[in-house]
């Protein structure tokens, strides 16, 4: 008898997500209303921020934060080849280009110390993406950018729940981004949260997330448009709607138990596989807590590893892959040994909170017997 399968991946719907969303539809409200406000200020409670911004997807928050940044058409942007590609996009759209920076290969994220010589006068930005819920150097880049008076931009989609130097993520940098894409920690089905430093950057953000639009002076008392509005700068279509919110607002009360699930299935891999053979696990900061979303590590003959996980019925891939291989992006600029080295071997393997004792038991045990 063949055993249950164990996804990389999978998506946690609250139960009580059902009888939420049925007021929600029968409300009549579906675009962005009161669920989102409440939505914001949970988060915001449960972050440790003082505010936060609920946008329809990561990408879009991120290319808030790039503009918000001042990147525009012709500018650069400091950033690992190794990230999602959507965390990327955004420099492309804004008509900006992305500089590859080297990475740590026992980290998978910048390295300080690459980046001497990036810095030109189109820079805007440093964009810090956050491999797999580990938690890069972020002081070592803030250093850079402020002595460079560029913006920093941390990518925390995939570290929803990971902290730094006892904080959640989201006071380090100028902008902070979070994900709730479907198969995040927590999920909206697609959505983001966007973190600004500057609370008039948060204040922007509320208008640029629906067309630049100033609702509380668009109408008139009455509800008659008021014909002497303006609107001062275009702004895009990014606010996160009622039905999202809700059922991110409803995964948010399992938010605490989540996180620990991921974090003990990390921390029981970090044992379990610390001597085996052809492998090498990623290295974590000692003042930083990693969110876990998947376990990512380094392996030789990386592909047979992953042939016999997949034939045992357990999920595992490269997390993702080299955007300086893509033409959009320019395509590759210079070597990037850090990166070729990282990208040889990464690997990872399923986290999350449907993996139970049972389940990473057997994981281990398969890695384990070699491949």
């Amino acid at each position: 008898m063949s055993l249950p399968p164990i996804p990389l991946f999978k998506v946690f719907i609250a139960s009580t997500a059902h009888a939420a969303l049925k007021s929600v539809f029968e409300s009549g409200r579906l675009a962005v209303g009161p669920r989102v406000a409440e939505f914001e200020t949970r988060l915001a409670d449960w972050l440790g921020a003082p505010r936060c911004t609920a946008l329809n997807d990561a990408s879009g928050a991120l290319t808030l934060a790039l503009y918000l940044a001042g990147v525009r058409p012709g500018d650069e942007v400091i950033t690992s080849p190794l990230a999602c590609s959507a965390s990327l996009m955004p420099i492309a759209n804004l008509f900006a280009r992305p500089v590859w920076c080297d990475i740590d290969p026992q980290t998978g994220m910048i390295d300080p110390d690459r980046l001497a010589g990036l810095v030109s006068a189109k820079t805007r930005a440093l964009l810090l993406y956050h491999w797999s819920g580990n938690i890069g150097d972020v002081e070592g880049v803030a250093t850079v950018t402020k002595q460079n008076g560029i913006k920093l931009i941390q990518d925390a989609s995939e570290a929803f729940g990971a902290e730094y130097r006892h904080r959640r993520l989201g006071s380090e940098a100028d902008y902070t981004v979070y994900s709730f894409y479907a198969t995040k920690q927590i999920n909206s089905i697609e959505g983001a949260a966007l973190l600004a430093a500057d609370p008039v950057d948060v204040d922007k953000v509320i208008l640029l997330r629906r067309f630049g639009i100033d609702y509380s002076r668009l109408r008139h008392a009455n509800g008659d448009l008021n014909p002497d509005f303006d609107i001062p700068v275009a702004g895009y279509n990014l606010a996160m709607n009622e039905i999202a919110a809700t059922v991110a607002s409803e995964a948010l009360n399992h938010a605490d138990d989540i996180v620990a699930r991921h974090r003990a299935n990390g921390a029981f891999y970090e044992a379990a596989l610390a001597d085996v053979h052809g492998l090498r696990q990623l290295r974590q900061r000692n003042d930083a807590h990693s969110a876990y979303w998947t376990y990512s590590l380094l392996v030789e003959r990386r592909d047979d590893l992953i042939r016999k996980l997949v034939a045992n019925g357990i999920g595992a891939q490269r997390l993702h892959m080299r955007n300086d291989n893509y033409s959009c992006f320019g395509g590759r600029q210079r070597e990037l040994p850090g990166v070729a080295e990282f990208d040889a071997g990464t690997l990872s393997i399923p986290c999350g909170w449907w993996v139970g004792e049972a389940e990473r038991e057997r994981i281990v045990e398969c890695v384990r017997t070699g491949w």
